[in-house]
């Protein structure tokens, strides 16, 4: 196996890293939220989702309906804790340069984490921040363009629908039981941006877990974007790995499909159209990455054969992702914590156990000391 590492060589001397830019963005999560940016993600080929997902998760049901314009996205998993279903008003919304709503939809989730959503509960049903942050996160450059992009992204945001289920355990979950509008509106006013939501669903259904989300994410071109959010939205479900080895893994095709990369069958430039966009996606990753933190507590190592067909290049090779210090431990201590509720479950189950096995021994006594009373009594 070749291996190709970017973190080969040494960072260069960088200027001091602003306090504010130390930390992370706590974004909340969960398959709801991750199937609204893989709609937003696919874009004009969204009928291809089905059959993109298959290849990579053999557990769980993708379908896509056509009604004109409308589309309906659906999808259930395998154990039956997991039924969503997404409606998008104008396909052609997304077909043009959809690029904004994806990352707007991340800033409403981490702003709604901060100013509305408490426990999985809306306590108001908006947030606000300065147009002028869009510029200082590196989302925009200008004011001209971050206006624009911000009515842009709100344009199909406020399209989207949602209703289904999720369930954390067979009784714990959350439920949005009729087609509801995410998003119920935005504006720009005064300098002031506004996006609102929808006080009618349970917007834990959308925020069922967290994870951590480098702050140089708005920075990023497009697909390395899309890789920095799925490498933490995976980090969030690999907390053991991370915990016992210090690393967890991604298969390039799965990385194939969430970057929207074309399919290698009857592809005339496979290197430049699959295998160079990932890997410009992970070098981009990198140096903002460089950029911002300055330290190797995230590092990203594609293993793969490099004299191998396309084919065998997506089967077979992955990126390790491995996370040191401040990365690694919001994970570990999420693994730690998970072990924690599994040791008390499997404590309570032990005592109930015990107590059906007292309860049952103690009748059985009581019924054996009877049965001899009344043989005495013959």
């Amino acid at each position: 196996m070749a291996k190709i590492n970017y973190n080969s060589k040494a960072p260069q001397p960088l200027e001091p890293v602003k306090q504010r830019e130390t930390s992370f963005y706590n974004v909340p999560d969960s398959t709801a939220s991750n199937l609204v940016l893989d709609v937003l993600g696919a874009g004009a080929d969204l009928a291809d989702l089905p059959d993109r997902k298959r290849q990579v998760n053999h557990n769980t049901e993708y379908e896509v309906l056509e009604d004109g314009n409308k589309r309906l996205i659906s999808l259930k998993n395998g154990t039956g804790t997991a039924e969503i279903t997404i409606e998008l008003a104008d396909i052609e919304k997304v077909t043009g340069s959809n690029k904004p709503a994806k990352k707007f939809f991340v800033l409403s989730l981490i702003k709604a984490n901060e100013q509305a959503i408490h426990n999985g509960q809306l306590t108001k049903d908006y947030i606000s921040f300065p147009l002028q942050e869009l510029l200082d996160i590196g989302f925009y450059k200008t004011p001209q363009s971050a206006r624009k992009g911000f009515n842009s992204g709100a344009d199909i945001l406020t399209s989207l629908k949602i209703k289904g289920k999720v369930k954390k355990s067979k009784k714990k979950g959350a439920e949005i039981d009729a087609l509801e509008v995410l998003f119920t509106g935005a504006r720009i006013e005064k300098g002031q941006c506004f996006i609102f939501f929808n006080p009618r669903i349970s917007w834990g259904f959308l925020t069922q877990y967290f994870t951590i989300l480098p702050r140089y994410y708005f920075r990023l071109p497009n697909r390395a974007s899309d890789l920095l959010y799925y490498i933490f939205f995976l980090a969030r479900q690999h907390t053991k790995d991370i915990e016992e080895r210090g690393y967890f893994t991604i298969s390039f095709r799965a990385i194939q499909h969430k970057l929207q990369l074309p399919n290698e069958k009857g592809l005339n430039n496979p290197q430049r159209d699959i295998k160079d966009a990932i890997e410009d996606a992970i070098e981009q990753l990198e140096n903002e990455h460089s950029k911002t933190y300055g330290n190797m507590e995230f590092s990203l190592l594609p293993v793969y054969d490099e004299e191998a067909p396309i084919a065998e290049y997506l089967g077979n090779g992955y990126l390790k992702v491995e996370l040191k210090g401040a990365f690694a431990s919001t994970f570990i201590a999420i693994s730690k914590d998970t072990e924690k509720q599994i040791a008390d479950y499997q404590k309570r189950q032990a005592r109930i156990q015990e107590k059906a096995i007292a309860q049952a021994t103690a009748k059985k006594l009581e019924s054996k000391k009877k049965t001899e009373k009344e043989g005495g009594e013959q």
